[in-house]
């Protein structure tokens, strides 16, 4: 029956999180040995192992991966609904892990999570910045905030915002290379190349026109504050998120390059894993942050 499948699934989530059979047992006053039990069970209903099992520790297989990104859910949904029943005015609480890009720090997705967390201070918000794209059921994560392009057909995602960016190179730089008039120009001007995106920049000029460049130059970098960075020492032309140098462009630090064309903006969604069973908090979060694109 569902609801012994339910406590099965309890105590499955409760192994994951505390890593042993025993300090589950601890955590939920059982023995290991019914913890186990449990845990077999499923096993042997899904047919296919959910851990791997050690003197040391225990560890999730694929498996067990997918079906903890949903227990740990369903827990999530039935702790919420428990309060919500007991006061339907309560507020929402609970802590959303959330793993962004580093190209997001200051960027309009900065002060909706802050908005988020003024409306909803009950709720812990735990954020890694990190240009590795980390597994977000293997590390927990509820969410993530990812910009370019999506290739993992195991994730859900929801596109939210495109990031504006601009094309830019110190005086300095530009002084030492031939004049930069049109996008054709730029093929021969070093670039500072971005790990893990394209080669190819396209361009859109005041007419709806469309210029693509492949770029030039031997320096890649895998953060954003980086590249602004070598772009202000003049190492190179970049095309960072606009929000990164703004106050450069304003002191003069940097200078845009072809003004009347736009780069191609860097689409920003976000994901989670497909398995996963809805939580409120990330529903309402991805209600908040869907609205950056109106």
């Amino acid at each position: 029956m569902l609801v012994y499948r339910l406590k099965s699934l309890g105590i499955f989530a409760e192994c994951v999180r505390q890593g042993s059979f025993r300090g589950a047992g601890r955590a939920l006053g059982l023995t290991p040995s019914v913890v186990s039990y449990h845990v077999k069970q499923l096993e042997e209903e899904l047919g296919r192992p959910l851990l791997y099992r050690s003197t040391r520790r225990l560890s999730l297989t694929d498996a067990g991966e997918r079906l903890a990104a949903s227990a740990e859910a369903m827990l999530g949904l039935a702790e919420t609904g428990l309060m919500q029943a007991r006061d339907p005015e309560a507020a929402l609480s609970g802590t959303l892990r959330i793993t962004l890009t580093s190209a997001m720090a200051g960027s309009p997705i900065a002060a909706k999570l802050a908005r988020f967390h003024a409306e909803n201070p009950q709720v812990a918000l735990d954020l890694h910045y990190s240009d590795i794209w980390e597994d977000l059921v293997g590390d927990r994560y509820d969410l993530a905030l990812r910009s370019g392009g999506m290739t993992d057909s195991s994730l859900m995602c929801r596109k939210l915002w495109d990031m504006p960016r601009v094309l830019v190179a110190s005086p300095d730089f530009l002084a030492k290379h031939p004049p930069i008039e049109v996008p054709a120009d730029l093929g021969q001007i070093p670039w500072m190349r971005f790990a893990k995106m394209s080669d190819q920049r396209v361009l859109t000029g005041p007419k709806g026109q469309e210029a693509q460049v492949l770029q030039a130059g031997n320096i890649t970098v895998n953060n954003i504050e980086a590249m602004s960075d070598f772009a202000r020492l003049g190492m190179a032309l970049a095309s960072p998120p606009t929000h990164f140098v703004a106050a450069d462009l304003v002191a003069g630090r940097l200078v845009e390059v072809l003004q009347e064309w736009q780069v191609a903006p860097i689409p920003v969604y976000a994901v989670w894993p497909a398995g996963a069973v809805a939580n409120p908090l990330t529903t309402q979060l991805l209600d908040m942050l869907a609205k950056m694109q109106h």
